[in-house]
């Protein structure tokens, strides 16, 4: 395990611990950009753990940067072949993939990249975790997005420690932590030009108003990092006693439902909606649960959600199918 000689091996190695993230026999596969928090994430792993033929790496080309992207993925061979570290490299056209299934860049990108890493860490064999280098100052700017969009509790939570087999060791760990980790262990990583383009909104939000807390409140993401574990706590909780309600398969009684307090009452409809539109990984916006608040106030019988849903109320009851070959509505949106 880490020692704790500077911030990041004491925060990483206090987080791994708290959420077992790596457990004896595990083998760990890092996303390995070759940007300065993969790049950290990388040689922290190569450096502190005991078995390094139970690391390995993974680095997807986006094909969206030209010579750019093609440098970083040269880049990331040769630092896995300098750690000597199994590295799976793929290329993707995420420009056309994006534009063919009518997704944004952004979306497509990620969604392309995670699939990936699942392909690869099925290939290794059993008992890997996918090791991810999103960090504190990630986790703020999600936050941010999350609460500027409308949100519930769930996406004030920000971004998981841990979620199924994927592990994000650098989670508490602020820009800073890995900037100066990267300086001071002399770790070469790679800079992406499009960091700077606020058309991504991450890029606005880390720059216009992440950066500006920061010059006002010190280090506001790890403050940010905690308020989100605190939430997570209470989401986890309420989530429990929604799986509950919403697990019998004709739906959840209306006069129950309004009944209960809020918070659950609105963790109960987003529990039904996980249900139906399984295995797909989305999350209602605050707005769609509004839009069935509206059903259980008797002032319709049926709503269209994202992700091909219908809500409806029959029999007094509310219960949500994925409905197929339908034309989208406004509430899909």
């Amino acid at each position: 395990m880490p020692n704790l000689e500077d911030d990041l091996p004491q925060k990483a190695g206090k987080l791994i611990a708290e959420y077992s993230m790596v457990k004896s026999g595990d083998s760990v596969l890092v996303a390995f950009s070759g940007g300065s928090d993969s790049s950290a994430l990388l040689f922290f792993l190569a450096r502190h753990f005991d078995k390094k033929e139970n690391i390995f790496a993974a680095h997807l080309n986006h094909m969206i940067r030209g010579a750019e992207s093609e440098r970083d993925e040269k880049f990331a061979v040769e630092v896995c072949e300098k750690y000597r570290i199994k590295i799976f490299s793929e290329r993707r056209d995420i420009p056309s993939i994006a534009k063919n299934s009518k997704r944004n860049l952004e979306e497509a990108a990620r969604e392309e990249r995670y699939a990936f890493l699942r392909k690869v860490a099925a290939s290794i064999g059993e008992n890997v975790k996918i090791a991810t280098a999103h960090t504190a100052s990630d986790n703020a700017e999600t936050v941010i997005f999350n609460l500027a969009r409308g949100c519930g509790l769930d996406g004030l939570c920000g971004i998981a420690p841990v979620r199924e087999n994927i592990i994000r060791p650098l989670l508490s760990c602020a820009k800073e932590d890995i900037l100066r980790y990267c300086e001071k262990n002399d770790i070469a990583y790679v800079e992406d030009s499009t960091n700077s383009d606020e058309n991504y909104a991450r890029n606005f939000i880390r720059r216009n108003i992440t950066s500006k807390l920061g010059e006002k409140f010190g280090r506001p993401d790890e403050n940010i990092f905690k308020t989100s574990q605190t939430l997570r706590h209470l989401s986890d909780f309420i989530d429990s006693m929604a799986g509950d309600m919403a697990s019998d398969p004709d739906g959840v009684d209306v006069g129950s439902l309004l009944a209960s307090p809020k918070a659950l009452q609105q963790a109960a409809i987003g529990k039904l909606y996980e249900n139906a539109v399984f295995p797909e990984r989305r999350k209602l916006e605050h707005r769609h649960i509004e839009y069935v608040g509206q059903l259980l106030s008797k002032k319709g019988k049926s709503v269209d959600l994202p992700g091909l849903v219908s809500a409806r109320v029959s029999k007094n009851r509310l219960s949500m199918e994925k409905i197929s070959g339908k034309k989208t509505s406004r509430n899909r949106k």
